[in-house]
């Protein structure tokens, strides 16, 4: 089964973008529903100048964000 995390993007250009992962897809939440999309994959390579600009945040959290509370 795959594992589901959420995470809130911290880097410059996507500063707090809410994203779903499941598994190895990733999810952006677009009027009402998650729909696939890509994600650099330079937030998971440490050469990269977005490694690691991110925060795992729960599914709660990703909800209040994104309802702008």
């Amino acid at each position: 089964m795959n594992e589901i995390r959420f995470l809130k993007l911290t880097d410059y250009e996507n500063q707090g973008t809410v994203i779903k992962q499941e598994g190895r897809q990733f999810f952006g939440y677009e009027q009402g529903s998650w729909v696939r999309r890509g994600l650099s994959l330079g937030y998971f390579y440490p050469d990269a100048p977005e490694f690691d600009c991110y925060e795992v945040i729960t599914e709660i959290e990703a909800l209040k964000l994104l309802k702008g509370e």
